[in-house]
């Protein structure tokens, strides 16, 4: 199936189901939608950061030589 065949089936098996179902449906949407784009922001900052030279990855590296302490995730 290509993707607009895949977009009118389930939007064809929404048909019918409750509000609270609809929600719960496009809360994942949602969910799926931010793990990918959390993704494509990793994979730019890759891109980006393998354009720097040895003085700049020297630099950023001392400045988060302690980021875990710095910046713990709560």
């Amino acid at each position: 199936m290509n993707t607009i065949q895949l977009e009118q089936k389930i939007f064809q098996s929404t048909k019918g189901l409750s509000a609270e179902a609809l929600k719960e449906i496009l809360d994942f949407i949602q969910f799926i939608k931010s793990k990918k784009e959390k993704y494509n922001k990793y994979n730019n900052l890759s891109a980006e950061l393998s354009f720097l030279d040895k003085e700049s990855i020297d630099h950023l590296e001392e400045e988060l030589a302690d980021y875990k302490t710095q910046y713990p995730i709560e």
